[in-house]
């Protein structure tokens, strides 16, 4: 059985399923009325002695009044008070009007008397009630309203201000608008782009004014998320046996111990994440092996096992079960996919790989899908989006095999209908993205990059190659790459040679996508591209020369979609700007500041040659390299900033648990520099100029490399923060803090004007920041 009970825009439900009352039957039974009197007292003497009480008048039973119900009783008492009022009433009503005639006419329904008003507050509204009683029985006059003056005020308004005061009014009276109410004049996708604002009359941030609600004015609207709503994600629930998931997943066991039948609701090869139910799986690593957090999972709540080596779980704590296989790492993505279903075949999923535009191609393709009217997700770099706006930070550019099922599975259940996802040379290396089902594979470009994983660069152009590898289907799949690159040849030839393929390039004029004209500006990007189904004009946000090749990779996966060109063209338009890619920092300064994530060679040099064509005065560029990673390019990081910009400021970027000035040291090798020579330099605090005629400077501190860059800016000038991007950490040995280039560029250019005021030059490096600073 159920009921149920409305609140304006609530509804609630209760329902109980009640149990059937069982039928008890007992056969027919004979009393002896005789047995249920009392018996009479009988003295030791055979003598009958009467009890006492036999004599009292007998009792009314408790709570009537001899006859009369408590209710009764009460109702007669308040009868009695009520008519003692209204006697005192009629006695004195002249005093009793004239004390209350001034009192403020009651505002019953307002909800301006909240609960927590004091005890004087109450007798207040009693007073003001008892008035407005008075009021309608004509006892007393009722006082003018204040909206009446205003009226007459109005007629000695000129006739445009009583127009203007009119459509104030109007613009104030907000009238509440019911769900069902609404949705009646709405089809169904108006009605998931409502604008979505509890508006309750009860509540201290409206006003009813009579011709509705007000807002009242300490409460700010956010008129600029008008129109925008945020659907709520839902968490997913899956669950099912061990037995069942070894199954469907193919996973052909060396050894089973234990209960198969255990109940899984959760999978985990990190044992510090792993919560009641998980299955745990024991993966190897390049530092560290998962079969020695056994027991950290066991406490967290595991219950069953996978792992590579004998393990005795009889000393577990709730461990049921053990599954032994020969690779735990090659196991664990097809695990994952089926204990999720696999989410991504119920879903189109493109995925991009190179060394770099990934990122900002993903914004774009996410864009230009949306421009079709489809949910799009997207796994990249910088965050994920399970559609839309719903968006999760992101540790990394491509999630390990359970998080990457996990986030799919999510925005499947969530109406997700595409997926853009960034496939990383080492996602694409550790099977992290094996099980995922992609339609679409994008190659970008290849340069040197990761040696220091993948060992060499044929290494590296394999694992990238991969994705083009699973392209198979000529039907179903496509591939779009760039023919300007000199490794396209060996991508197109991966996977099945029927498979379509659209090209796109800037300087192969034969390509199916290229541009016609282009402009490069402080502000904008135009481009005009051919494409073999018409020509399109794309004004973007996005700055520089290798944001055309993100622009046409783009438009090229919408040509092998058969996307309408002028959804390719507004989805590519709504992208205004990439965190941390070629980001343009406005505080009003009279120089540019950019923050870009270029933090290889290639994507250094792309990025200073596409500032330079801005035609700057000068270019001042901040940059570092890592720690404990690929060596080999730190010369060549420095060779490039050096020879493509005026200055040259070298600095730490997360040095991890490498010395920061043993990495500087290798990158001045790249002018033929060592730091020894550098500290003398510093001694007599001149640093000569290089033999091209450019400064070199370098600093281990980031924050001060930023800020002699940002004060060292003039008019005309470009400063460009390199490395870092969208990141908002600096490690420092096993120290994870809090920094974002950004931000810092931002505060730097707050300093600037205090610095010229304190009559520092700083127009060239050394010079001293204030105490303060």
């Amino acid at each position: 059985m159920g009921f149920s009970f409305t609140i304006p825009t609530l509804t609630f439900k209760f329902h109980h399923n009640f149990p059937p009352k069982p039928f008890i039957s007992f056969p027919p039974k004979r009393f002896n009325f005789l047995s249920l009197r009392t018996l009479k007292a009988i003295g030791p003497d055979g003598k009958f002695y009467p009890t006492p009480s036999d004599d009292d008048p007998p009792e009314a039973p408790e709570d009537t009044a001899h006859g009369v119900s408590k209710f009764q009783q009460i109702h007669r008492q308040a009868a009695k008070a009520r008519k003692r009022q209204e006697d005192d009433f009629k006695a004195n009503q002249s005093t009793y009007l004239n004390a209350i005639a001034d009192v403020d006419d009651p505002l019953v329904n307002s909800g301006d008397v909240s609960e927590q008003d004091d005890f004087f507050g109450e007798i207040d509204k009693a007073v003001a009630m008892k008035r407005d009683e008075y009021v309608k029985k004509g006892l007393i006059k009722p006082k003018k309203r204040e909206d009446d003056t205003v009226r007459q005020g109005i007629e000695e308004l000129e006739p445009e201000e009583v127009v203007d005061l009119e459509e104030i009014d109007e613009l104030q009276g907000l009238r509440v608008v019911s769900e069902d109410e609404e949705d009646e004049g709405l089809d169904d996708d108006s009605k998931s782009g409502k604008f979505d604002v509890n508006l309750d009359a009860t509540s201290d941030k409206y006003k009813d004014k009579g011709n509705g609600l007000v807002l009242d004015s300490s409460f700010d609207l956010d008129f600029d998320s008008f129109g925008k709503s945020r659907a709520r994600i839902v968490e997913p629930k899956f669950k099912m046996s061990l037995a069942e998931l070894l199954d469907e997943s193919k996973v052909v066991p060396v050894s089973v111990y234990g209960d198969l039948e255990v109940e899984i609701t959760g999978i985990q090869h990190d044992s510090r994440v792993v919560s009641a139910g998980d299955l745990f799986v024991c993966c190897v690593g390049r530092k560290t092996d998962g079969h020695l957090y056994l027991s950290e999972a066991d406490k967290r709540g595991a219950v069953a096992v996978v792992a590579s080596k004998e393990i005795d779980i009889e000393e577990t704590l709730g461990c049921k079960a053990l599954v032994i296989v020969e690779d735990t790492n090659l196991v664990l993505p097809a695990l994952a996919a089926s204990f999720y279903r696999h989410p991504s075949k119920n879903m189109a999923v493109i995925g991009i790989t190179g060394t770099n535009g990934k990122t900002t191609t993903a914004y774009l393709i996410k864009g230009m899908y949306e421009a079709m009217g489809l949910r799009t997700g997207m796994l990249s770099s910088v965050s994920y989006y399970i559609h839309g706006d719903n968006k999760l930070e992101s540790p990394r550019t491509t999630p390990d095999a359970v998080m990457v099922q996990n986030l799919m599975a999510k925005m499947l259940h969530n109406g997700t209908e595409a997926v853009v996802m960034e496939a990383s040379s080492h996602g694409l290396a550790l099977g992290r993205c094996s099980e995922v089902d992609f339609d679409i594979a994008v190659f970008t470009n290849l340069t040197r990059d990761h040696m220091d994983f993948h060992g060499t660069e044929e290494e590296y152009s394999n694992a990238k190659a991969k994705l083009f590898s699973r392209m198979v289907d000529p039907e179903r799949h496509r591939k779009v790459v760039n023919i300007d690159d000199p490794n396209a040849t060996s991508f197109i030839a991966q996977g099945n040679p029927d498979v379509p393929v659209v090209t796109f390039a800037m300087e192969n004029k034969k390509a199916d996508v290229h541009p016609l004209k282009f402009e490069l500006s402080l502000f904008e990007t135009q481009v005009l591209v051919n494409t073999p189904h018409g020509i399109l004009e794309i004004s973007s946000g996005l700055l520089g020369r290798h944001n055309i090749y993100n622009i046409l990779a783009a438009v090229a996966v919408g040509i092998a979609v058969g996307a309408p060109l002028e959804d390719i063209v507004r989805g590519i338009e709504e992208v205004d700007a990439v965190p941390g890619r070629c980001e343009l920092i406005d505080e009003e300064q009279a120089f540019g500041v950019i923050v870009d994530y270029a933090h290889t060679p290639d994507a250094l040099s792309r990025l200073l040659d596409s500032v330079r064509e801005l035609a700057p005065r000068r270019i001042i560029t901040v940059v570092g390299c890592a720690g404990e990673s690929d060596r080999g390019k730190r010369p060549l990081m420095t060779k490039i900033a050096t020879d493509k910009s005026d200055v040259t400021i070298l600095t730490s970027d997360n040095p991890m648990n490498e010395d920061p000035l043993d990495i500087l040291d290798d990158m001045l090798a790249g002018v033929g520099w060592t730091m020894q020579e550098y500290l003398k330099y510093g001694e007599n605090d001149y640093y000569p100029p290089l033999p091209n005629g450019h400064r070199l400077f370098l600093h281990d501190i980031r924050r001060v490399a930023v800020r002699c860059a940002v004060a060292m800016g003039e008019e005309g000038d470009m400063v460009v923060v390199a490395g870092k991007g969208h990141e908002t950490y600096q490690i420092e040995g096993d120290k994870k803090e809090f920094f974002d280039d950004r931000e810092e560029s931002r505060e730097a250019l707050q300093y600037v004007d205090e610095l010229h005021q304190a009559g520092i030059d700083t127009s060239e490096f050394p010079w001293r920041l204030p105490e303060s600073h």
